[in-house]
């Protein structure tokens, strides 16, 4: 019963956090000049922009680090971040945009949007630790704890 009860909190936590961010999407869409038929042509909208967005921005985050800790970029919070987090956003409601019917936005909102969420996650993203390099002894010693 604690289990279910955990569960229910956090799953409940998870949520309200989402509906956080996707109401403030919305304003911003929505000033941006978003327009859309029904509620359940909107809310299709933002399921699917979360359902793609949540695993995509996961995947253009570790993309800097990964290319940080083999030496190939000095930095994982540098411009990388930037044009990825706004390519990535431009493209996804770009694509959503011109697949549903229901939904418009022109592209110089889902630009501008781009950007503000582009450089939102750039300026959440300067706080974070820098990964270790691949022949530093912090990674040996990662490396060495996850062999055993």
């Amino acid at each position: 019963m604690k289990k279910i009860k955990t569960f229910f909190i956090c799953t409940s936590i998870v949520l309200i956090i989402l509906l956080a961010i996707t109401f403030f999407d919305y304003i911003f869409l929505r000033l941006l000049g978003l327009q859309y038929d029904s509620i359940g042509a909107l809310l299709f909208f933002f399921v699917l922009y979360l359902f793609f967005e949540i695993p995509l921005s996961l995947i253009t985050n570790a993309i800097p680090k990964a290319l940080k800790s083999v030496g190939i970029i000095k930095s994982s919070k540098g411009w990388l971040v930037f044009i990825l987090n706004i390519s990535l956003t431009f493209t996804l409601i770009g694509l959503l945009d011109h697949f549903m019917e229901n939904i418009e936005i022109s592209i110089q909102g889902v630009f501008i949007f781009a950007l503000i969420s582009g450089f939102l996650s750039w300026k959440l993203s300067e706080n974070d630790v820098e990964p270790p390099d691949v022949e530093s002894k912090e990674f040996k010693e990662l490396g060495d704890k996850f062999n055993t």
